[in-house]
């Protein structure tokens, strides 16, 4: 993981640029966007995950887990290989939960998927949807009632907002307070929207920050995780003693019988020796904890996964067509607005003229002239998409005449 911060975010089409903190630039977009709980922004502190140089992941950054130990571990740093040993062994089980402690040994049945109560994952999901509810609620007075004063958000969003810059790039006065406090509005709700399409898009992932992280499965995957850094820990250091060892009972058999040494190297030999018995024991230990852990951790999918998705994807498809028929009733509103605006502009009017692009100015007229300057023989997927929108405008229009 590298810390980076947000430099550059593109509301339009979820593409960003995180600034490390080696100083590269790195590109990423929504895709990549791993943090159901935020979004991203200008500003904002990121851990990314790379591979081979590209970004993989990018979560909001959290500040590194400081661990507490005891005053007697943590203010003498160790100066010898039995020291080291010897705190690997006092701490063996540092982090375990209270219940364990009382008796140094794993209680399986802490961490059961069994634990978790009846109705908890409704509990979890309706947490999670109340700020896509609350954004709902914030904009229903811009809902419309009537199905002829919408635009399918979805098919005209990208259009509507080309049109709505390039319209600014001939009069900049069009941006004034209504409706760039309308397009504000539009891209606040479309960025919640697309944090939770990502989730129904990963349910995966979906499944472990909305329902598993509220579980004791977070402690037995932190456990394990733990487990096996501090297996790593104790290979490095039996490593380490076990050249000790050898290199010691070189030297022991160097020393003459008389020599006032000798019991002193024997007794660290036994002592790195025990030490190095005691490493292998936690070793073990570890081991068997870990062939326990891992089965409870598949438990929780294998118990609540299929049933988490099938109630997540119901309260999704809910939930989000809420949001999206404000985004259809905003869309008509933006529209309409902005071509009455762009209608009143004298240097807009004649631009249009200019350009031969037919009055009543809309995003329909708007839309055959941009169609017109296409070489047709090399459309690309977004061009093409443009001649669907022009046919659903076009059908639109036959409706409300």
């Amino acid at each position: 993981m590298m810390n980076g911060t947000i430099i550059f975010y593109n509301l339009d089409n979820g593409s960003g640029l995180i600034l490390s903190q080696d100083k590269q630039k790195y590109k990423f977009d929504i895709e990549m966007w791993d943090d159901l709980d935020y979004m991203p922004a200008i500003g904002l502190k990121v851990n990314l995950r790379l591979e081979n140089n590209e970004i993989k992941s990018v979560v909001k950054y959290k500040e590194p887990i400081v661990l507490e130990v005891t005053e007697d571990l943590s203010q003498v740093a160790p100066t010898s290989v039995e020291d080291a040993a010897m705190m690997i062994i006092q701490t063996d089980m540092f982090g375990a939960c209270e219940e364990d402690l009382e008796n140094g040994k794993l209680d399986s049945s802490l961490y059961s998927a069994k634990s978790v109560p009846s109705g908890f994952i409704e509990a979890t999901m309706t947490r999670f949807f109340l700020s896509l509810q609350d954004t709902v609620s914030k904009y229903k007075d811009y809902q419309l009632q009537s199905d002829e004063e919408d635009l399918d958000y979805m098919k005209i969003k990208r259009f509507l907002f080309t049109a709505y810059n390039n319209l600014l790039e001939i009069d900049i006065s069009l941006a004034d307070g209504s409706l760039t406090e309308m397009y504000r509005n539009i891209q606040e709700i479309q960025s919640i929207h697309d944090i939770y399409k990502k989730s129904f898009m990963y349910p995966k992932i979906a499944f472990s920050t909305i329902f598993l992280k509220h579980t004791r499965y977070k402690e037995a995957k932190d456990r394990l995780e733990k487990n096996i850094a501090e297996m790593g820990n104790i290979k490095t250091n039996l490593t380490v003693m076990e050249s000790e060892i050898k290199q010691k009972i070189e030297n022991l058999s160097r020393l003459k019988k008389d020599d006032e040494n000798l019991i002193v190297l024997k007794n660290s030999i036994k002592h790195v020796k025990r030490l190095y018995v005691d490493s292998i024991d936690r070793l073990g230990t570890l081991r068997e904890e870990n062939e326990t852990l891992l089965p409870i951790t598949n438990e929780y999918f294998e118990l609540f996964f299929e049933e988490f998705k099938k109630k997540f994807e119901s309260s999704y498809d809910t939930n989000i067509k809420s949001l999206i028929e404000i985004l259809d009733s905003m869309a008509f509103l933006f529209d309409r607005m902005m071509w009455e605006k762009a209608s009143s502009s004298k240097i807009i009017d004649r631009y249009f003229k200019e350009s031969d692009i037919d009055y009543p100015y809309s995003s329909l007229t708007f839309l055959r002239y941009y169609l017109k300057s296409l070489n047709k023989s090399k459309l690309t997927h977004e061009n093409k998409e443009l001649f669907d929108l022009l046919e659903y405008l076009e059908k639109r229009g036959e409706k409300t005449k």
